[in-house]
């Protein structure tokens, strides 16, 4: 979504490292292990959907900061975005198993792209929020 934002290499890199300590929540929530996260599995699939120019996924969220609504993807691309429905059935699972107080500064990337697909916000309001957010060490010791 943020190269469809225009957002530079900087901004891209920042949103994915704060996406990194998000996983790293859920997978501490989840009983996760952090081998398994490390991985291929975890951050090697983020990078290709981050960075490879085939993945279904990226091409989805380019085209939302490009300004396409959810709608219009969905009716006009012939592959699957798994992400979508993914990214929502995610942001319940957080709210059934984190009963922590403020989750929503836990996972502002999480409930942030929620609001995008259910067309509460726009991708460069959302970005912008996360990026407000105050500067703290990204990944700490969970």
């Amino acid at each position: 979504m943020a190269e469809g934002l225009d957002i530079g290499i900087n901004g891209r890199s920042a949103i994915i490292t704060r996406g990194i300590a998000e996983m790293r929540r859920i997978n501490y929530l989840m009983g996760g292990r952090q081998s398994t996260l490390m991985g291929l599995a975890g951050i090697g699939d983020t990078y290709g959907t981050c960075f490879g120019a085939s993945s279904r996924n990226r091409k989805t969220g380019q085209r939302l900061g490009a300004g396409e609504t959810l709608e219009e993807i969905l009716e006009t691309s012939a592959e699957v975005s798994e992400g979508v429905p993914t990214a929502r059935a995610l942001a319940r699972l957080v709210k059934e198993k984190d009963r922590s107080y403020r989750i929503d500064l836990k996972y502002p990337i999480i409930f942030g792209l929620g609001s995008i697909l259910n067309d509460e916000t726009t991708p460069i309001e959302s970005f912008k929020a996360i990026m407000n957010d105050p500067l703290r060490m990204e990944l700490y010791e969970l």
